[in-house]
């Protein structure tokens, strides 16, 4: 996983002219019924900070703003639905309409979604909770559960990959959540150079501290240069062992792991079966939806102002997801393996985007760099696990995640 090993001619802003992913290698291959109830919403055009592993980047660009037609528009899509939580994330949530909080609205949509019945969660670095707790309180009240991201546990390091000096706004952050006894999570993005031993202690350590529970992406290439900072299968492992030593489970969405462990609930990848995401507006004005967040070449063409949400979840795009899930045995390598009930080829997003950008060809029949019948990780994993269940978040089933508690919570 150093990187690409063919040269690969990308264009991280290809996919606003055309839409290239693969939607035929299944055929007329039954699917499995889609249930979408836990989604994303990435509602900026503009972010302040310069994360060097953004992947919302490359789907948003400056241009019109949200008003509050397209909001009532959007939500009223999702009630209709069924859809029952929504994370508001990708990029800082705040900057909504440009960046100038005066202009957001941000609690308008946090007001809308409540309205609707509909549980709402936010991903932030901080800025945008402390924004709602000092100036929109109610807002504030109305949220579910907060994600807070560290790209490290140490300040200088986070400072460093976000440009900014903002490490104690994440800290301030957890404390409102305490105050307020509102679920959180202190959120990491795993890659080569944070996911050590000595990282993940120090970050289960800030989380029992600020009685948060731990949630860990590992970072999905979405563009090559990524690659370099993807995590070799042997520190996947090897994290994510320490990380079930020192946490109880809470949510066990990452395939590979639900395979080493024999968790019983496994339900493979949720993308397109129980999640999408709606991503920032266009400069032209339109709302696009994709099944996964990070596979920007299936945004739908549908227009979400203008397209029956049950149109786009119908669509090709989405179909070869839940295709892929229900027939593991044709992904390359699956065929036959013992566990694939429960990792079902992994995660869609990550299997596809090594493969694109180590060999250029674009296919969702590939399956996960991580694959535990491959790697055969030589870590003793907890078997059959039990999670812990108090709280309900709006990560649960939605995107290949893994949520764990602090032991030090539960002593």
């Amino acid at each position: 996983m150093d990187g690409p090993t063919t040269p690969v001619d990308f264009d991280m802003y290809s996919h606003y002219e055309k839409r290239e992913g693969p939607v035929s290698e299944y055929q007329g291959l039954e699917e499995i019924t889609p249930n979408i109830k836990n989604i994303g919403w990435t509602l900026g055009n503009d972010c302040p900070y310069r994360c060097t592993h953004c992947y919302s980047m490359s789907a948003r660009r400056k241009g019109m703003n949200m008003s509050v037609e397209m909001i009532e528009r959007i939500v009223d899509q999702l009630a209709s639905n069924g859809v029952e939580t929504v994370n508001l994330g990708g990029n800082e949530p705040l900057f909504t309409n440009g960046p100038q909080p005066r202009d957001t609205l941000l609690p308008v949509i946090i007001r809308k979604l409540h309205e609707a019945g509909i549980e709402v969660g936010i991903t932030t670095s901080g800025i945008s909770l402390l924004y709602l707790h000092r100036d929109h309180p109610e807002a504030f009240a109305l949220l579910n559960d907060v994600d807070v991201s560290f790209d490290s546990p140490f300040e200088e390091e986070h400072n460093r990959n976000r440009g900014a000096r903002i490490y104690h706004q994440a800290v301030r952050a957890m404390e409102l959540c305490i105050e307020a006894d509102k679920a959180h999570s202190a959120i990491m993005c795993g890659m080569s150079w944070n996911f050590s031993r000595r990282h993940i202690d120090a970050l289960v350590a800030l989380a029992a501290r600020l009685d948060a529970n731990v949630r860990i992406n590992p970072i999905k290439p979405v563009r090559p240069e990524h690659m370099s900072v993807a995590l070799p299968a042997d520190l996947y492992y090897a994290g994510f062992a320490r990380l079930m030593e020192l946490c109880d489970p809470v949510d066990m969405g990452e395939p590979p792991l639900a395979a080493v462990t024999d968790y019983q609930a496994a339900r493979r990848c949720p993308c397109g079966r129980t999640s999408f995401r709606i991503h920032s507006i266009t400069p032209t004005g339109e709302i696009h939806v994709s099944p996964c967040v990070y596979l920007h070449d299936y945004k739908s063409e549908l227009d979400l102002l203008t397209h029956d949400l049950s149109e786009i979840v119908s669509s090709d795009l989405f179909r070869v997801f839940r295709q892929r899930n229900r027939n593991p045995d044709v992904i390359e390598g699956c065929g036959g393996c013992a566990l694939q009930s429960s990792c079902g080829g992994g995660c869609a997003a990550r299997a596809y985007l090594h493969h694109l950008h180590g060999t250029g060809e674009r296919s969702m029949r590939q399956r996960d760099p991580y694959c535990p019948r491959d790697v055969a990780p030589d870590q003793v994993f907890p078997q059959k696990p039990t999670l812990v269940t108090d709280q309900h978040l709006v990560h649960m089933d939605y995107l290949c995640t893994w949520i764990g508690r602090p032991r030090l919570m539960t002593a």
